[in-house]
């Protein structure tokens, strides 16, 4: 094949360029609906992210997100302006997930026009602009999205397509700074690393095994040394992690069995398509007053065939776009194989990782497969590209595809937010800092107890109850609250019972039921603290 004329060419970038503005412009505004009823969807760790938010405005930073050392403090900067502009408010968080998905979606448009060419770069933004109910969700995360990580590993395949092709131990130092600062960023970024070596080795033996090549690993080894810095600074600073072994692998063949079933039918294909196996249901359908998200009796959404359509179309071309990919690693040259067996690599650890990763329970772990968006864009670039070159019918065969895509992408996402009230429905009209809070309070004349929202009591220093509650109603009150979560799940927040003491703020119980009284000890002796102490504590209940 040969190259077309330089004009042609030009005319190629610009509309590829242009596209490119379209489809942020597209894709911030079908968001819009997620960040406006922000305060609809804010969960635990999404408030925890809130948290960390308030006290950034207010200067107080951390080294990383509290209680996570495996998570850098940069995921803040994406919410930080509007923060500054707006409040630190549910709305200023949530948008900041959009800004990460905008940034994935202009990094890999680079990569695609570096490695493959215009034409590529402008196909590979379908995928991304018109992305699933669940890529969706994602960017109204922050860190439980990783979309930021995902920008930053694609990013990072760029930096090692423009050094296969110019080389120079600047660019690899600088390449190797920014992969540093993306182990600070998020320990997932290690699979970054180890896909970009398979084809780094492709590239240095390309080279003859030259001197050179050895220069440019050294160089690139020293700035990753310097950029992982930080992230080693925070964990001796700041060590506190809850999670413990949770994120340890596990290798007995039954759990591995499960995890392979949860990542067919359920995280893949709510990650492609947004629609689980085989129910055909896009998740969540409902959220409670907590932000839980929960599942309707009656489905809803768009229909079961239509589900079934969209299913079918999009991990067919999903399977096709790998495929095509794939033939780029045999055959392909240049740049352009190296992203592939980057990508490609990449995403095929960190399915491995899934399958051994002892935090795997449902289709919400599907956020530990974003990796694979970047070979789902480049492959379907490249499908599309080939198609195109192919006289008319192939130029509207691949149009038909994007278009379909488009379709699929528009009407599952509108479709999702009417289910969850979202369409011609304005948000609650809430200042800055109001918040109720779920407990649990005795039915008058009876034994039974209920769930109710409650207001914040104006004297509440603490809330002592569910991981799901505590840190929500933290977060909505502004900071004015300390959650502390019952010591089954994990505290984000070592030294919370510093504030408490004989005259010295108060404790609101929001399940003062069962065995309440054991777990407060529990927690407060994890504190370093005698559980004698409690009987001083001023105690509220609902």
């Amino acid at each position: 094949m040969t190259d077309p004329p330089p004009r042609t060419s030009s005319r190629r970038d610009r509309l590829a360029w242009l596209l490119l503005a379209i489809g942020l412009a597209w894709t911030a505004a079908l968001r819009a609906p997620l960040i406006l009823h922000a305060r609809d969807h804010i969960d635990s760790d999404l408030a925890v992210d809130g948290i960390t938010l308030i006290d950034a405005v207010e200067g107080r930073w951390r080294w990383h997100y509290p209680g996570t050392p495996h998570i850098g403090i940069p995921p803040v900067l994406l919410s930080y302006p509007q923060a500054m502009i707006w409040g630190p408010g549910p709305i200023a968080l949530v948008a900041g997930g959009t800004v990460a998905w905008l940034l994935v979606v202009a990094a890999t448009f680079a990569l695609a026009r570096r490695a493959f060419g215009p034409g590529v770069a402008a196909w590979s933004l379908a995928p991304l602009v018109f992305s699933s109910v669940g890529t969706v969700w994602l960017s109204g995360r922050i860190t439980g999205g990783h979309l930021l990580t995902l920008a930053w590993h694609t990013a990072a395949l760029l930096g090692l397509v423009s050094i296969a092709a110019r080389g120079g131990a600047v660019r690899a130092m600088l390449l190797g700074l920014w992969c540093g600062l993306g182990l600070y960023l998020d320990a997932m970024f290690l699979f970054t690393l180890l896909g970009m070596a398979p084809a780094a080795v492709v590239s240095w033996r390309s080279g003859g095994w030259s001197q050179a090549g050895l220069a440019t690993a050294m160089a690139f080894a020293v700035g990753l040394a310097v950029g992982a810095a930080p992230g080693e600074i925070g964990r001796r600073v700041d060590p506190y992690d809850p999670y413990g072994e949770q994120f340890a692998p596990i290798f007995r063949p039954d759990v591995i069995a499960e995890h392979a079933r949860i990542l067919g039918l359920e995280c893949l294909p709510r990650q492609i398509s947004g629609y689980e196996l085989p129910e055909l249901r896009a998740t969540p359908e409902a959220l409670t007053p907590n932000g839980r998200p929960a599942r309707l009796l009656e489905r809803s959404g768009l229909p079961a065939p239509l589900a079934g359509i969209v299913s079918a179309l999009t991990l067919g071309l999903f399977a096709a776009s790998l495929a095509r990919l794939q033939v780029e690693v045999r055959r392909g040259g240049g740049g352009g194989r190296l992203a592939a067996i980057a990508s490609l690599a990449s995403a095929g650890l960190i399915v491995s990782a899934f399958l051994i990763n002892r935090n795997i329970f449902n289709s919400d772990n599907y956020r530990y497969l974003i990796y694979l968006l970047v070979p789902w864009s480049l492959g379907f670039g490249l499908l599309a590209e080939s198609l195109s070159r192919r006289g008319i019918a192939g130029r509207l065969l691949a149009a038909g595809l994007a278009i379909g895509l488009a379709v699929a992408s528009t009407g599952s996402v509108l479709a999702w937010y009417d289910g969850l009230g979202w369409l011609g429905v304005g948000p609650e009209d809430q200042p800055n800092g109001t918040a109720t809070v779920t407990a649990i309070a005795q039915v008058p004349g009876s034994s039974s107890a209920r769930r109710v929202e409650i207001p914040l009591p104006p004297g509440a220093s603490h809330l002592y109850g569910d991981y799901w509650d505590v840190y929500r109603a933290a977060f909505l009150s502004g900071g004015r609250v300390v959650g502390v979560p019952f010591p089954t799940y994990p505290n984000r927040f070592e030294g919370w019972s510093s504030g408490l003491g004989p005259g010295r703020g108060a404790l609101l119980v929001l399940d003062p039921t069962g065995d309440w009284r054991a777990m407060l000890a529990e927690s407060w002796r994890r504190e370093g603290r005698d559980p004698g102490e409690l009987h001083q504590l001023s105690i509220l209940f609902p």
